[in-house]
């Protein structure tokens, strides 16, 4: 790792990606992942699981997809794991399992819905195209490739607008197929002219953003659409123009550009040609499948060339991998099958080991409220007063409000009568008040309201405001014969410093109201209000 941080170098192996520079990209994106950064290190454990997917690392793509999967429920990077998600679902598609692959897509788009993440939607939605174009089920193919591609323009996402539009030109020319087989020329042909718009533009976006995977995708699709109309002269020639450059074209790039021209090649019987091509797929191919894929064209050609020896050599070389691909592919499903049961054992336990952090969570909330609140009238307490009164008084008043003879209330009436007073009384100052404003019960028949962005006057109106709802109240509703009032004591923040001398002034001030008569409010102004 160079002298860049991991979020630089992960924006690097972002770019390889996007160029189709897979190997730079994954060993990049491998870095970044032991860098220790959680966050960091879900998304580059995400792009490697791409990385591993599109250069047939499956087994290995798979592995650090159970990796990302616990980075991701580690620290709630649902966005990511849609990503894997989606990613897991085109391996398994890949590797003959597309019960399992449908259901993973499924998943994949849920978790990205619920990220509200635009770009893992977007990424969810374009495998799941891909999936149901694997599948054969067109119509839904169509519906989320069209989706997808709707989303990535909003994102400026050209490449995966690209490769949408692409996937439905393949499905465009699946249906021609079938229209062909089933006697209907002119639909088959229809189609056929769809397919090569679509591709002619998905090759305009991958030429323009210079990913030569998609580049190379869409001139073989648009070269097999035209030849499939009759126009192999015009695929060829377009073929022949496309200039391999060995800097940046990996083999599962030529391999796919040779077999495209070499079937074409012999479907328009340019066995020569056709020969050159297939041999050049054989000997680039990436993988076990692609070679053997080639082998089984070239075959053919060597056949229809009349070069016996040649086509019944090649159909060795075809026997071989083939049964070298079923070998492998049932060990990789050996390898896949520990891997899935791994990574559904690791999700249980990251959902128990979330659904205990969430419990402890809640608890914790739940305790933090009843410390700082008042079971009685679920008011504010005095601990709570005495944090907010911490952070400063500047620009605020506070009022001290104490319930006029509330003993002759309990001793007349009873204890219960008592608390549905206070209660009462907890619910007409809060409603008296704003919404910034703080109501608290500060112990026994006695509350404190924290006014904030007040100066004297405004804190006097709503002093006043507060005793005369309280005075007016029907409090024969209760019971008959009460009668309740309340004296006010009122300090404003900017009188001292220190918040204990603030509320000391208050509660003087209080007094004095009770002194002067009840029924009340003291402030610092001169002046004692009359009773209403």
């Amino acid at each position: 790792m160079d002298s860049a941080s991991p979020a630089d170098l992960l924006a690097r192996a972002v770019v390889h990606f996007d160029r189709s520079e897979t190997v730079a990209a994954r060993d990049l994106a491998l870095a970044v992942a032991g860098s220790g950064v959680p966050a960091l290190r879900a998304q580059a454990l995400t792009l490697a699981v791409k990385c591993h997917q599109v250069l047939d690392e499956l087994v290995e793509a798979l592995a650090l997809a159970a990796e990302a999967f616990e980075v991701c429920w580690a620290i709630g990077d649902t966005a990511s794991e849609a990503v894997v998600h989606a990613t897991v679902a085109r391996i398994l598609l890949i590797t003959s399992d597309p019960v399992s692959a449908t259901a993973e897509i499924m998943t994949a788009l849920e978790v990205a819905e619920a990220s509200g993440d635009l770009t893992a939607l977007t990424a969810a939605t374009a495998i799941a195209g891909v999936v149901y174009y694997y599948l054969e089920q067109f119509d839904h193919c169509f519906e989320f490739c069209e989706r997808a591609a709707e989303m990535a323009r909003l994102l400026g996402d050209d490449n995966t607008n690209g490769a949408m539009i692409d996937t439905m030109a393949c499905a465009n020319m699946c249906l021609a197929e079938n229209a062909r087989k089933a006697g209907d020329e002119p639909a088959a042909l229809a189609l056929s002219a769809i397919a090569q718009s679509q591709s002619r533009e998905a090759l305009s976006v991958a030429r323009r953003t210079g990913h030569r995977r998609h580049e190379v995708t869409a001139i073989g699709n648009l070269a097999e659409s035209l030849a499939f109309c009759g126009r192999a002269d015009e695929a060829l020639e377009m073929l022949s123009e496309w200039r391999i450059e060995p800097a940046r074209d990996t083999p599962s790039i030529l391999t796919h550009y040779f077999a495209t021209h070499g079937t074409i090649c012999l479907a328009g019987g340019r066995d020569e040609e056709a020969i050159g091509h297939l041999r050049a797929a054989l000997e680039v191919a990436e993988s076990k499948a692609s070679e053997m894929t080639a082998a089984m064209h070239l075959a053919d050609a060597y056949e229809r060339h009349g070069d016996l020896r040649g086509a019944l050599d090649t159909y060795k070389i075809y026997h071989s991998l083939s049964k070298a691909v079923a070998s492998e592919a049932a060990q990789r499903s050996g390898h896949i099958a520990v891997v899935r049961m791994d990574t559904t054992r690791a999700k249980a336990a990251a959902e128990e080991e979330r659904a205990r952090v969430t419990a402890l969570q809640h608890a914790n909330r739940e305790l933090l409220r009843q410390s700082l609140e008042d079971p009685l009238t679920g008011l504010a307490n005095r601990r709570h007063l005495d944090e907010l009164m911490a952070e400063g008084l500047s620009g605020r008043g506070i009022l001290l409000v104490d319930v006029d003879h509330f003993k002759r209330v309990n001793d007349d009436h009873s204890h219960m009568v008592g608390d549905q007073v206070l209660r009462l009384l907890a619910g007409l100052l809060r409603t008296a008040c704003r919404s910034q404003d703080t109501v608290v019960r500060f112990g026994g028949e006695e509350f404190a309201v924290l006014l904030s962005n007040s100066d004297l006057p405004d804190a006097t109106v709503t002093a006043q405001r507060l005793r005369a709802q309280v005075a007016a109240y029907d409090w024969d509703s209760v019971a008959p014969g009460i009668t309740v009032t309340v004296s006010i004591g009122l300090a404003m923040g900017d009188e001292s410093a220190d918040p204990g001398v603030v509320l000391a002034r208050a509660d003087e001030r209080l007094y004095a109201a009770k002194h002067a008569g009840r029924n009340r409010v003291h402030g610092p102004a001169p002046a004692v209000q009359p009773a209403i």
